[in-house]
């Protein structure tokens, strides 16, 4: 069973995982039986792992192809990886196959509550494509560090200079977005450069 929410083409197909017993984690996190609230409990609040989130419907204006894609590399890499059950039929497929295979990968229901608690517990969010304005203004208010397109308004992080507030690569280029990602995960392992990000992100003028 789906619903359709936001706009034509764009599911929300948590209820349809749930529906055929599949489950939100991959089988390596969780057994069959975990329910949503708990398998959010215990993936998303590790510490001892890079935690990447993705709150954006996955759809093809939204380059979900170019994420999906991503999760795989970000599994091998060792990240743990949340994103919201929602988006078109194509990536609707896709994360039922990414489901049954693929360690550290995770869907959570499409609520306010569960999008909040990406935000909250993941070390970096990942935009495939450009967010809206609202969201950049968020994540610069509470401080969020992003791996995102460029031109959005946030500047790619130099650590020689110590300036920057973000991670940035060219929209829709996989191998651009990977390295974003990595250099954002090994930069995360030091927490002078990662507080600096932090206060620039902050300081950004918007």
């Amino acid at each position: 069973m789906v619903f359709i929410v936001w706009q034509v083409n764009v599911v929300d197909f948590s209820f349809y995982l749930e529906y055929n017993n599949l489950i939100y984690s991959s089988p390596q996190m969780t057994s069959p039986s975990t329910s949503l609230s708990s398998a959010t409990d215990t993936s998303l609040k590790k510490e001892d792992q890079f935690r990447v989130g993705m709150i954006l419907p996955m759809t093809q204006k939204n380059n979900a192809d170019v994420f999906l894609r991503a999760v795989e590399a970000m599994s091998e890499l060792g990240f743990q990886v949340s994103a919201l059950a929602e988006g078109d039929n194509t990536a609707q497929k896709k994360c039922f196959d990414l489901l049954q295979g693929t360690p550290k990968f995770e869907l959570l229901e499409s609520t306010p509550q569960n999008r909040n608690k990406i935000l909250a517990h993941s070390d970096v969010l990942l935009f495939p494509a450009s967010p809206e304005k609202k969201d950049i203004e968020y994540v610069a208010k509470e401080g969020i560090v992003s791996v995102l397109p460029e031109g959005c308004g946030l500047e790619n992080f130099d650590a020689q200079k110590e300036t920057g507030n973000a991670f940035t690569f060219v929209s829709g280029k996989f191998w651009d977005m990977m390295a974003s990602l990595i250099r954002a995960s090994e930069n995360h392992k030091f927490s002078y450069d990662w507080k600096n990000i932090q206060k620039n992100l902050k300081e950004a003028q918007l």
